[in-house]
Formats: C-alpha cells, sequence, structure tokens
C-alpha cells in the first residue's frame, strides 16, 4: 500500500518538476508545477493575499489519490507555488482529499474538506474533516475529524455522495453548504451549522434539485451578491437544449432567497454560468474591497488531456479570476482589471501567446486562431444570433463522454462588444462587457496568429 504524506509530495515535486514539457503549459493562467488538478478549493483572502487551493495529483498528468496543491497572490496576476498543503494521509481520508474551502476565524485560517474512504468490498463513504494554519502554509488536522458523515443525513439522501463543503458565516455561526445525491436521482444542497468549526450538525436540505436538472450537484457555493442569495453548482447530466447545458458537466448559478427561520433557499432563477467547452468547479471568495471573485478549472470529466497523452507531465489549469455582479436583475461575469492589465493588447495576424483581443460587433465576424492546420475558430453569428466557439480545426481534439457533437459550443445573445482572452491552451470570450462568457481549452503546437475569417 502506498503511503502518501505531504513531505513525500514536496521532494517529488522538487524533484521532477523541471522535466515537465512546457509547450501548452499556460502563461497567464494557473496551473501547477506538475502533475494533475482539478477543482479550484480554499480560494480566501488571508493576511493581505490571496491563497488558491486546488485538487492536486503530483504523482502522475491524472486523476489520482487527491492531495491539496496550494499557492498564493498579492494581486491575483502572479502566483506563488507554496508546499502542498494536505495529503490523504489518515484513515478518514486515505484514498482522497476531496474538495472544501476555506475560512478565516481570529487570524487562523481553517479549511474544511471531504475525506474519501473506499473499502475492501468497494464500498465508499465519504465525510466531512477540519484543518487550521496560523501561518497559511502548514497544517494541522483536527483530532475531532470527521467531523460530519453520512450519519447525519436524513434517510432520503445517498450518504456515499456527500461532499465539497463550502463554508460561510452568518450571524456569528458558522455554516457549509455541501452537496449530497438524492434517492430521486437529483442534485441537493445540504447545509450543516457549527459554533466553532469542530462540531458540526446537520441542518436542513438547503435546497433540492429538479428532474432535468442533473443528477448530482457537485461544488455548492453559497453567497449574496447585489442583495440576493446566490448558490452556484456544477451538475452532472444537467438537461440539455440547443445551446445551454450541452457540456455532460456544467456549471450553474442560482438565484433566489434564503428564508433562515426554515434554513431553504427559494429558487427563483437557473442559468448556465459559461457557455464554453470547459468551465468546471467555480469557487468564490470575497476580497478586502467586498469583490466576489470566482475562479474555475478549465476542463471537466471524462475528457482526454493531450499533455497527459502526450506525456507531459501535467494536466489542467484554471481560469481568469472574474468579478461576478448582479446588476438590474442581470448576472455579470467581468475580467479583473489587474488581469487585463497583465495581458499584451493583442492585433490581428500577429504572432501570439497570450494576450487580448477587443472586438466592436457590428456585423457578423469570423476569427481563427491557431496554425493553417491547426486551429480553432471563434465569433459572432449574427443570423444565428450566437457568440461561438469551434474546435473542430484542432489536431489533438479534447473528446469526453457525451454522445452529441461537442467541437463547436454557442451562447445566443445579440453581441455588440467581445473582449477575447487567449493563452497557451485556453480562450475566454466575455460577451457585451461580461452579459455572456465562453472558455475553451486547446492544444496547439508551434507560433499562433489570430487571423479574421
Amino acid at each position: 500500500m502506498t503511503t502518501y504524506t505531504v513531505d513525500r509530495a514536496n521532494r517529488y515535486i522538487a524533484e521532477h518538476k523541471d522535466q515537465v514539457n512546457q509547450t501548452f503549459k499556460p502563461e497567464k493562467h494557473f496551473s501547477a508545477e506538475i502533475g494533475w488538478i482539478n477543482d479550484p478549493n480554499g480560494f480566501v483572502f488571508f493576511q493581505g493575499e490571496y491563497h488558491l487551493f486546488y485538487q492536486f495529483y503530483p504523482y502522475g498528468s491524472f486523476w489520482g489519490p487527491m492531495h491539496w496543491g496550494h499557492a498564493k497572490s498579492k494581486d491575483l496576476v502572479i502566483w506563488e507555488h507554496l508546499p502542498v498543503a494536505l495529503a490523504p494521509d489518515m484513515p478518514y481520508d486515505k484514498d482522497g482529499c476531496f474538495s472544501g474551502s476555506a475560512l478565516v476565524k481570529d487570524d487562523t485560517l481553517w479549511i474544511m474538506y471531504t475525506g474519501n474512504v473506499v473499502a475492501e468490498d468497494g464500498s465508499v463513504q465519504q465525510v466531512q474533516n477540519m484543518a487550521y494554519s496560523k501561518d497559511g502554509v502548514a497544517f494541522t488536522k483536527i483530532a475531532e475529524n470527521p467531523v460530519a458523515t453520512g450519519a447525519c443525513l436524513p434517510d432520503e439522501l445517498i450518504a456515499s455522495d456527500f461532499r465539497d463543503p463550502k463554508l460561510f458565516e452568518k450571524d456569528g455561526r458558522y455554516y457549509a453548504v455541501v452537496a449530497a445525491k438524492h434517492k430521486e436521482d437529483v442534485g441537493t444542497v445540504v447545509l450543516l451549522g457549527s459554533e466553532d468549526l469542530r462540531k458540526w450538525e446537520f441542518e436542513s436540505i438547503f435546497l433540492k434539485g429538479l428532474p432535468g436538472q442533473g443528477v448530482m450537484w457537485e461544488c455548492p457555493d453559497y453567497f449574496m451578491l447585489d442583495g440576493k442569495d446566490m448558490i452556484i453548482v456544477s451538475p452532472m447530466r444537467f438537461e440539455r437544449t440547443k445551446y445551454n447545458y450541452r457540456n455532460l458537466n456544467s456549471s450553474v448559478m442560482i438565484v433566489g432567497q434564503v428564508d433562515w427561520e426554515s434554513k431553504t433557499f427559494q429558487a427563483e432563477e437557473i442559468r448556465e454560468l459559461d457557455h464554453g467547452h470547459d468551465f468546471y468547479a467555480p469557487q468564490s471568495l470575497q476580497d478586502e474591497v467586498g469583490r466576489r471573485i470566482i475562479i474555475a478549472w478549465i476542463h471537466s470529466w471524462g475528457r482526454n488531456l493531450p499533455p497527459h497523452d502526450l506525456n507531459h507531465g501535467w494536466a489542467g489549469s484554471m481560469s481568469l479570476p472574474r468579478q461576478l455582479q448582479y446588476v438590474d436583475g442581470t448576472l455579470v461575469q467581468k475580467l479583473l482589471p489587474e488581469s487585463l492589465e497583465a495581458l499584451e493588447h493583442l492585433t490581428l495576424d500577429s504572432n501570439v501567446v497570450s494576450g487580448y483581443l477587443e472586438v466592436s460587433v457590428t456585423d457578423s465576424c469570423h476569427f481563427r486562431f491557431g496554425t493553417d492546420e491547426d486551429y480553432i475558430t471563434f465569433g459572432v453569428d449574427k443570423e444565428e444570433g450566437v457568440v461561438y466557439i469551434d474546435r473542430r480545426g484542432l489536431r489533438y481534439q479534447p473528446i469526453g463522454e457525451e454522445s452529441w457533437d461537442m467541437r463547436r459550443r454557442a451562447v445566443e445573445i445579440d453581441a455588440h462588444k467581445l473582449l477575447v482572452v487567449l493563452d497557451k491552451n485556453s480562450i475566454e470570450i466575455f460577451v457585451n462587457n461580461g452579459q455572456e462568457s465562453l472558455t475553451s481549452a486547446f492544444y496547439i503546437e508551434g507560433s499562433k496568429q489570430i487571423t479574421q475569417l
């Protein structure tokens, strides 16, 4: 049996990170020094800096026994890699330190995460655990772990699908929204409560999904935004339409209102957060000036990753952080000004590594990015009424579990302006100052150009 520890992971990274092939490694988007990453975790502002944790397997470019990788930044632009924060080294997390979140209390950084435990007969138990750090680098798992197990759930929920706690504080009490699967095969958000972050109890079924809204809602996140209650979830198998929820695993925003007497969320509106191919498990923080900022994994489950297929030694990256606003009943996602300032302003027909392109739209416009033989196309089709990203020209096709054609994704919108952010392996398009967004990964070798078709 393999023994995983934080020290072992850090030694492995130091000894092997220089062997990683940098061909597709992003310049402006966060990625780990080596290995596999997926969900962002513990996204938090602590002691004057932004901290980002993430699901991490350092020993290969594939999903394995999950650790928590860790980085910090003063400006959300330049990231400093920190030692691994968690390893699956305890009986209650021996098969993976799954996703979770962070909260600051009394100048101490607390994290809550899911421990994944697989028994000899193959049965799975998912439990919630706590750890803390005084310096934001070295973490201690508390003696009371696990602090919540499936035994606290009502019988209508499936205890083996109970994961991804997101911490928040309200009126002097601590809460966590946690994903759970309902026996009716719909996603559910559970609310746990605590007075001290050590002893937790079941509070309520916070929100239960409807048929067609996905069979499991991963990575829930609750917060208030401009006077409205919000929940972000990442549903598996949300019922697709012509343009919406085309990914087998998507990300959605649910707008509504919480009844704090019954501790239930009353949903009023649900919408897909991003209409590209790759935007999953977004997590938010509120920073020192009150901005609500989210970051997401630029990938999705069940799809191949060319850096892994080509033995490059790494896989997965994060979106650029973006600010959420709710303005006159409309959700808006905007690239942070500090991120834009750090990007090169691109022009057509020039060789590109990373940067941004601004497009004023009066009629249909179509662009190609890449080489003559290896490229993506994107743009605005006014006749169809959409903004789109099309990956059918790529040499390395990211193929997923979807049984339908996923090469093109689009969003219906009367587009007037595009902000297009390009990096070595991704494109992010913000439409009409953030009314809609599309995020997709790609893997193109050689020098690349933006050409208007």
